[in-house]
């Protein structure tokens, strides 16, 4: 069973509260799903998800779980559905699609039957035929069409194929779906409305089938027909900050794919920010860098002030900090417990404030009390995930752990180390018992 309602609420346009049920989950709308790496959100394993946040649903990619192709690879060898492949908790929605958000540029070329993908040994073809025959085998709660969206700008000539090739593979997904019960969200293109209107006259004509749909601009979202109004709307665009949240928030988004708080637990930043805030002297920061806070390395109180997340009322920052510097990944899931933690609680506040008809008043007070990005990564993360590379080449992230020998040269960390250390002193043994081998305090 799937359903999507709007609530009543004093705003007639912009934004909105709704309700999302399918199965036994129920999710209150505005919300967000958080991003996984092979069906896992990163940092937290399932009981911490399922114990210490209250995440509605999460994203997962069929692109994470082709490394054989279909139908090798372990996902389509297992008698179940991929919930039960990846053991992910009942209790948050399963939202699928073929490739992350945000996805890797691919090098190839979408062609009319494929995109290319990448998946943990390298870039491979997904057909549209085969993307549909995985629905009926996973099995997910729902699923969002494949787009042909390129790597680079898509010049004027591009376009209609765009929107064609989508259009194409959303009416044969939508019938195979249907067939299996399982609600689908149709792509819009990050491309004009009126580049796309035949395509949305097709959905009109289709909208009792429809689950909702999946923005890849939420710019275009107040420009919908009026016939697609009443469905669910997930943005899949990714916003980098609260304040961008809160204005895709106003043009009327109920269900955003978040991938911001897992890098900024990543960066070893923690959240220290409400909706709509309290006004003070200055503008007060988004979050605090614990690799650049010195202050925390002894400061035993909460991570966030008032905050009655898992981590913070038995941790303090002194711990996470040590954590953090030690590289124990302990460090990441606290930080990551306590940050959906607070967008957990920023969501409930936004749509208390839509609620009560003030939302608009709000988002302007929280702009006065908060800068306006998170700060600047400056330490050193937990190791990069195959996902996290780019397809564009540079520089490793990841720094080598050990060096190498070139006949009898140190040479890479070793030679550094080498450097670092401190020659013996050149004296004998009597001489150094005499003088101590360390300094009395």
């Amino acid at each position: 069973m799937f359903s999507f309602r709007l609530l009543p609420s004093k705003h007639i346009a912009g934004p909105r509260l709704g309700r999302l049920i399918c199965k036994n989950v129920q999710i209150d709308t505005p919300a967000f799903i958080a991003p996984t790496s092979r069906g896992v959100v990163p940092h937290l394993s399932h009981d911490n998800l399922r114990d210490h946040t209250d995440i509605g649903g999460v994203y997962v990619a069929l692109e994470d779980f082709l490394e054989k192709g279909i139908p090798h690879s372990p996902a389509f060898k297992h008698p179940g559905p991929l919930r039960a492949f990846t053991s992910h908790p009942s209790n948050s929605l399963f939202f699928f699609a073929p490739r992350r958000c945000p996805p890797v540029d691919a090098p190839a070329t979408n062609t009319d039957h494929s995109i290319t993908i990448l998946t943990s040994v390298g870039f491979r073809e997904l057909t549209a035929n085969d993307y549909i025959s995985s629905i009926s085998h996973l099995r997910p709660d729902a699923v969002i069409g494949m787009v042909d969206i390129p790597a680079q700008r898509a010049g004027k000539n591009r376009v209609p194929k765009m929107v064609y090739r989508t259009e194409l593979w959303f009416n044969a997904l939508l019938k195979e779906a249907t067939k299996n019960g399982i609600p689908t969200f149709a792509p819009v293109l990050p491309v004009s409305k009126e580049l796309q209107q035949l395509y949305f006259q097709t959905l009109e004509e289709k909208v009792g089938e429809l689950g909702g749909l999946a923005f890849y601009d939420s710019q275009l979202v107040p420009e919908m027909p009026e016939t697609l109004k009443e469905l669910a709307r997930v943005a899949m665009d990714a916003p980098k900050n609260p304040h961008k949240l809160l204005e895709d928030m106003a043009r009327g988004v109920d269900v955003f794919t978040l991938g911001f708080p897992a890098e900024a637990t990543d960066a070893g930043i923690v959240f220290a920010f409400e909706f709509p805030g309290k006004v003070g002297e200055g503008k007060k920061q988004l979050g605090w860098d614990m690799w650049n806070s010195p202050d925390m390395a002894t400061d035993t109180g909460p991570l966030a002030e008032e905050c009655n997340c898992y981590s913070c009322r038995r941790h303090h920052r002194a711990y996470v900090c040590h954590l953090l510097s030690a590289k124990e990944m302990t460090a990441w899931v606290l930080l990551q417990i306590h940050n959906m933690h607070v967008m957990n609680r920023f969501f409930a506040a936004a749509r208390e404030s839509i609620a009560k008809g003030t939302f608009e008043e709000d988002c302007k007070k929280f702009a006065e009390v908060y800068e306006d990005e998170l700060p600047a990564k400056t330490g050193e993360g937990p190791r990069l995930r195959g996902y996290q590379f780019k397809s564009t080449g540079g520089p490793k992230k990841n720094t080598k752990a050990y060096g190498k020998l070139s006949g009898d040269k140190l040479v890479g960390d070793k030679l550094e180390k080498s450097n670092e250390a401190e020659t013996p002193p050149d004296m004998d043994a009597v001489e150094m018992e005499k003088s101590g081998f360390a300094e009395r305090l």
